[in-house]
């Protein structure tokens, strides 16, 4: 785990960017919005709280755009990105910020085996981050490049009792960006993912009195916005500044929150895997990933040229 120190000076090298992000009429989205309006960047985002979110883009101006945006529907995200390339001209930061969670538990004993339960977390959560980085990755294309980051949670790589299939969706994210930014570096995109701790938001309400009596680190929403900023300024210094303790290119990372503060701990995961999977069991494995990602490999046989069995 490696104290990754935000460094105020890389906010001008966003000024003028166009930035998407989902979810972003409430919380941190909310605040991500103003972070990045206040760096200088465009900012269209998308959310189902139409009332909130009209609130927040006539109060920032002519930088933010808001529309409608259910970030399950892959047509409502295909629409949101087309404004942000028809007002701005362009997509150089892409957010995919939009979560739920429901707060009863689909595996209680109690509840009613024969009504199927709601899959909303696995929708927004998960489904509708794959929508949000296919479809961002292809206008970041057209720029040549850019920052995609993705909001995970504390869930994503902690167990979670309770919030089974929100657990599942926000381990989900992390999977995304490691079956993704491998490829996604040579196109110039960097994807990085955020893992918030306990953040003082509506999804919280229900633990936040006990969580206080034991002393524990919280998160304003504004500290997870700029860490989301972190990871879509890291990469962009030209004179060599950079967040103190971001190991250098900033891709595939991950970024734990904590009482405001962010840790990247993909790094040191990935370091010590000799000690968790074993020496040999780690060598082989890395032989078969240099194979995976060798020229000209797929998982597409068709592709090859080949038939399945």
């Amino acid at each position: 785990m490696v104290y990754v120190q935000f460094n105020s000076d890389l906010l001008s090298t966003l000024n003028g960017k166009a930035v998407v992000l989902t979810g972003g009429a409430t919380g941190i989205g909310r605040s991500a919005v103003i972070q990045f309006v206040n760096a200088g960047c465009k900012v269209v985002f998308g959310d189902v709280n139409d009332v909130a979110a009209r609130e927040l883009e006539s109060s920032l101006g002519e930088s933010v755009r808001f529309q409608h945006c259910d970030t399950s529907s892959y047509q409502a995200q295909l629409g949101l990105f087309a404004l942000a390339e028809s007002t701005y001209g362009r997509v150089d930061i892409v957010v995919a910020n939009a979560g739920v969670a429901n707060h009863k538990d689909i595996f209680d004993p109690s509840s009613d085996i024969l009504v199927e339960p709601s899959m909303m977390e696995v929708d927004i959560n998960l489904k509708g981050s794959i929508f949000t980085a296919r479809i961002g990755m292809h206008y970041l294309r057209k720029t040549g490049g850019g920052d995609l980051v993705l909001v995970s949670s504390i869930a994503g790589f902690k167990e979670c009792g309770g919030l089974a299939p929100y657990t599942a969706s926000k381990h989900g994210v992390l999977g995304l960006m490691r079956g993704l930014h491998i490829v996604a570096i040579p196109e110039n995109i960097r994807i990085n993912v955020i893992c918030p701790w306990m953040t003082k938001t509506r999804l919280v309400k229900g633990i936040e009195a006990g969580w206080r009596e034991l002393g524990l680190p919280e998160n304003e929403p504004e500290d997870v916005a700029r860490s989301i900023v972190l990871c879509a300024s890291a990469n962009r210094s030209k004179d060599g500044k950079t967040h103190p303790g971001a190991r250098m290119p900033f891709a595939g990372k991950i970024l734990w929150i904590a009482g405001g503060e962010s840790y990247e701990i993909e790094d040191a995961i990935q370091e010590l895997e000799p000690k968790w999977l074993g020496e040999e069991n780690s060598r082989v494995l890395a032989k078969g990933q240099e194979f995976l990602a060798s020229q000209g490999t797929s998982w597409d046989a068709d592709k090859l040229g080949q038939k399945t069995p």
